[in-house]
């Protein structure tokens, strides 16, 4: 992790606690602060996502109005990444006027919930979440997310959906090492323009060109995101994705 990340996520964090606080200058200010380090750092999806998750904390406070500038800049990038199912999220999201937890919304929830929503306890909501039958938690987080009370997916969803935008790539850069020279100078290219957009695929294709099978050289320093989708040109080459 670079310097100007760490820092920034250590705003973010500091964010978090004004906004819950309702001191909301403050906690923008940070975020501000935050994104000009993740951009100088190189971490366009950091700042994305950090963007897109104030707009959703407001959203949860209530104030979609305020939320939407945010929901819709996250938007911006994470089409400018190519994450296009991340952008009509957030898109989604902005558009959306549903003013948050009404009264209306609370009396359709189970008493475990309701409880934990009126009083702000995120722990005891997560708690009263799980412990509903299957079929009624997924009615009630639907319920909840349509209202921006809290936002659906997880590192996991998310590096799903980047394999499953990216695979025609994974797959024409597996076939480049199963001897197709042919495609190399369109994929070059291809990464290329990625490497543009904060995408860090390059060099890791590179070093898999080169023999490189090991996961841990191929992606240090990377995020999340690059490093699923380097796991993912491992498991279709057959190379274990191990240290």
């Amino acid at each position: 992790m670079t310097d100007q990340k760490a820092r920034a996520d250590a705003l973010i964090a500091r964010g978090r606690e004004l906004l819950e606080r309702d001191q909301l200058p403050a906690a923008t200010d940070l975020l501000n602060q935050a994104v000009k380090l993740y951009w100088a750092a190189g971490e366009q999806y950091a700042a994305a996502a950090q963007i897109g998750n104030y707009g959703w904390a407001l959203r949860r406070k209530g104030r979609p109005d305020l939320a939407r500038p945010y929901l819709l800049e996250a938007a911006n990038i994470f089409a400018q990444m190519g994450l296009q199912e991340f952008a009509e999220r957030h898109r989604f999201a902005a558009d959306d006027v549903n003013p948050g937890v009404t009264a209306e919304l609370l009396a359709s929830l189970p008493p475990a919930v309701r409880g934990a929503l009126e009083r702000g306890d995120v722990a005891g909501l997560q708690f009263a979440l799980d412990a509903l039958a299957v079929a009624e938690r997924a009615l009630v987080v639907e319920r909840l997310s349509a209202a921006g009370v809290i936002s659906v997916g997880d590192d996991a969803e998310r590096s799903a959906d980047a394999i499953a935008q990216f695979e025609p790539l994974i797959q024409a850069i597996v076939a480049v090492v199963r001897g197709a020279q042919e495609e190399r100078p369109e994929i070059e290219r291809t990464l290329a323009d990625l490497e543009r957009k904060g995408w860090r695929l390059r060099r890791p294709v590179e070093k898999i060109w080169a023999g490189e099978r090991r996961l841990a050289p191929l992606t240090q320093g990377l995020d999340e995101l690059d490093t699923a989708l380097v796991r993912r040109i491992l498991e279709v080459i057959g190379a274990a994705p191990g240290p």
